[in-house]
């Protein structure tokens, strides 16, 4: 063949260049693997799918390291080898793939997108739902915990026990937990790090998920033990946490009673003249008490800037009984609602635009002596 002659099209020749980046290709990937393998990449794990969740996640980073070392090898061959000096008079020379070659990247794309749907896709969702389904022995019904998410702050139900609180989450260790989960506003995304779980509030739906704390632990400790709102939702939402803490079983029970306990009301009337101040989201009081069949004045001052807040009275939990609604209003400000005389009873009162613990309490109207 004359030495002028130009190989045959479509098998090009492994020139240096290809070597060294092939070369440096191979090192990268090593390298990231290394690291991969070594790094602390993940939070310590307290539930029962932990595990199902951090294995899919490493599979699909340790795929992810020699196409990320390969767009990097790329780069810098470009750079070092065929960096242009100076001002280019004109247009590179094409780069032509071959049938083969483009064949051969179809291939190996295409196997590995089909087997990550279903590895870790498909098995990884029946690994998910058969350890939802796997009770503790002796175990007869899950713990039912029910979340409101409001802006900015979680509420929590325990049902079976009559108890609310806004202050921290608190569970029992070895037990089924089903989370039953809503929003009153806007979208919200409930997560705890700790657990892998993660779900979407939803205005006007009820969303589930299961777990299995299998750790005693708590936020104090470890911060990924949080429930934290995954889903941008306003000013605030970098805020929206709650802390979470696991015990034992018998330390669940009594942080129940204590918990049922503390919600009964402890303020008798002193007057008929009331103030209550909200700021971070918050009430500074959570009983309030006036004398029965008295007209009163509330002072509600408002120092959250630009947030709105009121102050509405109820005879049952579920609102749906009103006694007074006073004005909404943004702050910083104050305003004073005239409220008429209420009959003797344990009411209670809540910021409607918040209607979180942190912004509701007890309301005693209390018959007095002499009055």
């Amino acid at each position: 063949m004359d030495e002028t002659q130009t190989p045959p099209k479509g098998r090009p020749r492994i020139g240096r260049e290809e070597l060294w980046a092939a070369l440096l290709w191979v090192a990268l990937t090593a390298a990231g693997e290394a690291v991969l393998w070594k790094a602390p990449l993940l939070p310590e794990r307290y539930a029962n799918t932990a595990h199902i969740v951090d294995d899919a996640f490493l599979v699909l980073t340790r795929l992810a390291v020699p196409v990320f070392a390969f767009v990097l090898t790329v780069l810098v061959v470009s750079l070092l080898r065929f960096r242009s000096r100076g001002e280019p008079a004109e247009d590179g020379e094409p780069i032509r793939g071959t049938p083969r070659t483009i064949a051969t990247w179809l291939g190996i794309t295409g196997g590995l997108a089909v087997l990550l749907i279903f590895y870790p896709g498909v098995y990884g969702i029946l690994e998910l739902q058969r350890a939802h389904s796997a009770g503790v022995e002796g175990e007869t019904e899950p713990l039912i915990v029910e979340i409101e998410a409001a802006r900015w702050a979680w509420t929590v139900t325990y049902p079976d026990a009559g108890v609310t609180t806004g202050e921290e989450l608190v569970l029992p260790v070895d037990r089924t937990i089903r989370f039953e989960i809503t929003s009153v506003d806007v979208l919200h995304s409930f997560w705890i790090p700790a657990f892998r779980a993660k779900i979407d509030a939803v205005p006007g739906l009820t969303t589930v998920t299961t777990v299995r704390p299998e750790r005693t632990g708590s936020y104090e400790d470890d911060p990924a033990l949080r429930l934290q709102c995954a889903e941008l939702c306003g000013l605030a939402h970098s805020t929206m946490m709650l802390p979470v803490r696991v015990v034992e079983g018998p330390a669940f029970d009594a942080w129940l009673l204590e918990q049922g306990a503390a919600g009964m009301p402890t303020c008798e009337p002193s007057g008929t003249e009331l103030r209550i101040v909200a700021e971070n989201i918050a009430f500074d009081q959570t009983c309030l008490a006036v004398p029965a069949d008295t007209p009163f004045t509330i002072e509600l001052v408002n120092n959250d800037a630009g947030v709105p807040h009121n102050l509405s009275i109820a005879e049952d939990p579920e609102w749906t009984r009103v006694l007074y609604t006073g004005e909404t209003f943004d702050g910083v400000a104050t305003r004073t609602y005239e409220v008429p005389g209420l009959p003797a009873g344990v009411y209670r009162f809540r910021c409607d635009v918040h209607p979180i613990p942190a912004m509701s309490g007890t309301f005693v109207v209390k018959e007095v002596e002499g009055s």
